[in-house]
């Protein structure tokens, strides 16, 4: 039994072959979490480009 990583406190029981499973349901939790990482890795990459300085041309 585990305790779902998305946040919303739900136990479930991990019946996955390699016992991995993180969220409760892909549909509820899981998609949630992947999109909050897919929008911080392009808010950091956004930031770095504004960072970076211009090449003098």
């Amino acid at each position: 039994m585990r305790i779902c990583a998305g946040g919303c406190g739900i136990v479930y029981l991990d019946t996955s072959r390699a016992a991995s499973r993180r969220w409760c349901t892909m549909q509820r939790c899981g998609n949630r979490a992947k999109v909050r990482a897919h929008r911080a890795r392009k808010a950091g990459k956004a930031a770095n480009a504004v960072k970076a300085p211009l090449s003098a041309a």
